[in-house]
């Protein structure tokens, strides 16, 4: 939660009874902002997971070498 969000949220607790309806506003953009972050965190991890797969299964194939270098030419090339 943003500083600013944070200090008007504790204005309104400040101020006491009346505002419940703003401070459940900020809560609930609050959480969807979390869950949006979290479901990018997520997308991140399969992405990361899935490269250490490619890494597992090549190195048990014995064919590490395989994996992408940049600046590196092959016989061929």
């Amino acid at each position: 939660m943003p500083i600013r969000t944070i200090r008007r949220y504790a204005e309104l607790v400040a101020a006491g009874h009346g505002n419940e309806e703003e401070r459940l506003a900020l809560l609930e953009a609050h959480s969807a902002d979390v869950a949006a972050k979290l479901a990018e965190v997520q997308e991140n991890l399969k992405l990361i997971d899935h490269k250490i797969d490619v890494y597992r299964g090549r190195l048990a194939a014995g064919d590490a070498d395989r994996l992408w270098a940049p600046g590196r030419r092959t016989a061929t090339g």
